[in-house]
């Protein structure tokens, strides 16, 4: 009873569903990739990429951006990071099962050691007691009092 039943257990196909992907802060020059995954094992995938609500295509794909596609994902690489690369990145997968999404945001900072920046836009302060434990193996606690981003520690 019930053997009928039994070889049809998972041949009905769902639509594909993307796992989270996870926002970034990156200093620039580095490299960075996002991933966009299904659990779908559905192989007519199509997956497409967009930054601020733009596709991106060969076309008006930055050089420093490469996008893979393997079986059930997609990576898109950003090589060289500059302050230009920053935004939401947004995933699609399409299938003629149904279509899903899912975005991330990134955000790419100057990095420290090439900054020559001497605007005085951000100064270190000694970190408070309950920051200390920040800084391992004796190192001093620094925090950069920027504008733009309150809570950096340096040791």
């Amino acid at each position: 009873m019930g053997k009928g039943r039994a070889g049809r257990v998972g041949t009905t196909a769902l639509p594909p569903r993307l796992k989270e992907m996870k926002s970034q802060e990156s200093a620039a020059g580095s490299k960075l990739v996002l991933r966009c995954e299904t659990s779908s094992e559905y192989s007519s995938l199509r997956f497409k990429w967009f930054k601020n609500g733009n596709e991106l295509n060969r076309k008006n794909k930055p050089q420093n951006i490469k996008i893979q596609k393997k079986p059930g994902k997609s990576e898109l690489r950003i090589n060289k990071a500059s302050l230009a690369d920053s935004g939401e990145y947004m995933c699609k997968v399409i299938s003629k099962l149904g279509n899903d999404s899912a975005s991330a945001n990134i955000t790419i900072v100057e990095s420290n050691a090439t900054s020559t920046s001497t605007t005085g836009t951000s100064h270190l302060v000694k970190c408070a007691e309950k920051e200390k434990t920040f800084c391992v193996n004796g190192g001093e606690c620094f925090m950069v009092k920027d504008l733009s981003n309150p809570s950096r520690y340096l040791c």
